[in-house]
Protein backbone atom coordinates (compact mmCIF):
# COMPACT_ATOMS: atom_id res chain seq x y z
CA UNK A 1 0.00 0.00 0.00
CA UNK A 2 1.41 3.22 -0.77
CA UNK A 3 2.09 5.88 1.54
CA UNK A 4 -1.13 8.44 0.19
CA UNK A 5 -3.06 5.55 0.38
CA UNK A 6 -2.18 4.51 4.25
CA UNK A 7 -2.96 8.45 5.10
CA UNK A 8 -6.38 7.81 3.42
CA UNK A 9 -7.02 5.03 5.53
CA UNK A 10 -5.73 6.82 8.92
CA UNK A 11 -8.51 9.76 8.47
CA UNK A 12 -11.26 7.12 7.68
CA UNK A 13 -10.22 5.51 11.38
CA UNK A 14 -9.61 8.69 12.86
CA UNK A 15 -13.41 9.61 11.92
CA UNK A 16 -14.99 6.87 12.84
CA UNK A 17 -13.45 6.14 15.70
CA UNK A 18 -14.48 10.00 16.96
CA UNK A 19 -18.02 9.47 15.22
CA UNK A 20 -18.18 5.81 17.21
CA UNK A 21 -17.12 7.58 20.40
CA UNK A 22 -19.33 11.11 20.03
CA UNK A 23 -22.69 8.20 18.96
CA UNK A 24 -21.58 6.33 22.25
CA UNK A 25 -21.68 9.39 24.56
CA UNK A 26 -24.87 10.80 22.89
CA UNK A 27 -26.73 7.69 23.11
CA UNK A 28 -28.61 8.31 26.38
CA UNK A 29 -29.63 11.65 24.99
CA UNK A 30 -31.45 10.23 22.10
CA UNK A 31 -32.60 7.38 24.19
CA UNK A 32 -34.91 9.64 26.85
CA UNK A 33 -38.13 8.83 27.62
CA UNK A 34 -41.04 10.74 26.72
CA UNK A 35 -43.66 12.17 28.83
CA UNK A 36 -46.65 10.44 28.33
CA UNK A 37 -50.22 12.08 28.08
CA UNK A 38 -53.28 9.55 27.16
CA UNK A 39 -56.39 10.89 26.35
CA UNK A 40 -59.33 8.49 25.64
CA UNK A 41 -62.28 9.85 23.40
CA UNK A 42 -65.60 8.35 25.07
CA UNK A 43 -69.20 9.33 24.97
CA UNK A 44 -68.59 12.84 23.36
CA UNK A 45 -66.02 13.64 26.67
CA UNK A 46 -62.21 13.74 26.64
CA UNK A 47 -60.71 11.56 29.39
CA UNK A 48 -57.36 12.79 30.30
CA UNK A 49 -54.65 10.55 31.96
CA UNK A 50 -51.58 12.45 32.92
CA UNK A 51 -48.57 12.16 34.83
CA UNK A 52 -46.25 15.34 35.79
CA UNK A 53 -45.55 17.27 32.65
CA UNK A 54 -41.69 18.93 33.00
CA UNK A 55 -40.41 22.04 30.53
CA UNK A 56 -38.21 21.07 27.26
CA UNK A 57 -38.69 17.16 27.43
CA UNK A 58 -39.69 14.91 24.74
CA UNK A 59 -43.56 14.34 25.02
CA UNK A 60 -46.00 12.22 23.33
CA UNK A 61 -50.26 12.58 23.91
CA UNK A 62 -52.02 9.07 22.81
CA UNK A 63 -55.17 9.96 21.26
CA UNK A 64 -57.80 7.17 21.02
CA UNK A 65 -61.38 7.82 19.82
CA UNK A 66 -63.67 4.71 21.47
CA UNK A 67 -66.71 6.78 20.18
CA UNK A 68 -68.81 5.60 17.08
CA UNK A 69 -68.69 8.92 15.69
CA UNK A 70 -65.68 11.03 14.20
CA UNK A 71 -63.88 13.60 16.67
CA UNK A 72 -61.02 16.26 16.20
CA UNK A 73 -58.40 16.41 18.55
CA UNK A 74 -56.86 19.74 18.32
CA UNK A 75 -55.30 22.38 20.19
CA UNK A 76 -53.23 25.84 19.72
CA UNK A 77 -50.37 24.31 22.45
CA UNK A 78 -48.81 22.70 19.03
CA UNK A 79 -48.56 26.36 16.96
CA UNK A 80 -44.85 27.53 16.51
CA UNK A 81 -43.26 24.11 17.79
CA UNK A 82 -41.90 21.46 15.97
CA UNK A 83 -44.78 18.43 15.81
CA UNK A 84 -44.92 15.25 14.61
CA UNK A 85 -48.42 13.19 14.19
CA UNK A 86 -48.45 9.42 13.46
CA UNK A 87 -51.95 8.16 12.46
CA UNK A 88 -52.48 5.12 10.46
CA UNK A 89 -49.09 4.79 9.82
CA UNK A 90 -48.51 7.35 8.41
CA UNK A 91 -46.16 10.60 10.27
CA UNK A 92 -46.39 14.19 9.47
CA UNK A 93 -44.26 16.61 10.56
CA UNK A 94 -44.04 20.47 10.47
CA UNK A 95 -44.95 23.49 12.86
CA UNK A 96 -48.10 25.13 13.68
CA UNK A 97 -50.22 21.60 13.03
CA UNK A 98 -53.38 21.72 15.44
CA UNK A 99 -54.37 18.40 15.73
CA UNK A 100 -55.58 15.40 13.97
CA UNK A 101 -59.24 13.76 13.23
CA UNK A 102 -59.87 10.38 14.54
CA UNK A 103 -62.35 8.28 12.93
CA UNK A 104 -64.26 6.01 15.15
CA UNK A 105 -61.77 3.18 17.21
CA UNK A 106 -59.33 4.70 15.72
CA UNK A 107 -55.96 6.20 17.57
CA UNK A 108 -52.58 8.54 17.10
CA UNK A 109 -49.94 9.91 18.61
CA UNK A 110 -48.60 13.37 18.67
CA UNK A 111 -44.92 13.90 19.68
CA UNK A 112 -42.87 17.46 20.40
CA UNK A 113 -41.15 19.25 23.48
CA UNK A 114 -43.05 20.85 25.99
CA UNK A 115 -42.00 24.27 26.14
CA UNK A 116 -44.31 26.77 27.44
CA UNK A 117 -46.10 26.44 31.12
CA UNK A 118 -49.46 26.93 31.74
CA UNK A 119 -53.45 25.70 31.25
CA UNK A 120 -53.14 24.34 27.36
CA UNK A 121 -56.57 23.41 26.13
CA UNK A 122 -57.02 21.11 23.49
CA UNK A 123 -61.22 21.14 21.55
CA UNK A 124 -63.08 18.80 19.47
CA UNK A 125 -63.80 21.50 15.96
CA UNK A 126 -66.89 18.94 15.23
CA UNK A 127 -68.42 18.97 18.58
CA UNK A 128 -67.65 22.39 19.98
CA UNK A 129 -68.89 21.25 23.94
CA UNK A 130 -66.06 18.71 23.74
CA UNK A 131 -62.84 20.82 25.77
CA UNK A 132 -60.31 19.44 27.36
CA UNK A 133 -56.85 21.14 29.05
CA UNK A 134 -53.55 19.97 30.20
CA UNK A 135 -51.80 21.78 32.86
CA UNK A 136 -47.76 22.34 32.80
CA UNK A 137 -46.64 24.37 35.71
CA UNK A 138 -43.34 25.72 35.74
CA UNK A 139 -42.09 25.19 39.21
CA UNK A 140 -38.26 27.03 40.36
CA UNK A 141 -35.91 24.50 43.18
CA UNK A 142 -36.53 26.24 46.37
Amino acid sequence: MSRQKAQQWGWVLMLAVTCGFWWETAGPVFSQSEQVVEVTIKDFKFVTKQGTLRLGFPSVIKVRNEDAERHDFGSTMFEGIPTQIEKDGVIVYGRGLSGVFLDPKRDAAIRFNMSRPGRHEFRCSIHPNMTGELLLLSVEAV
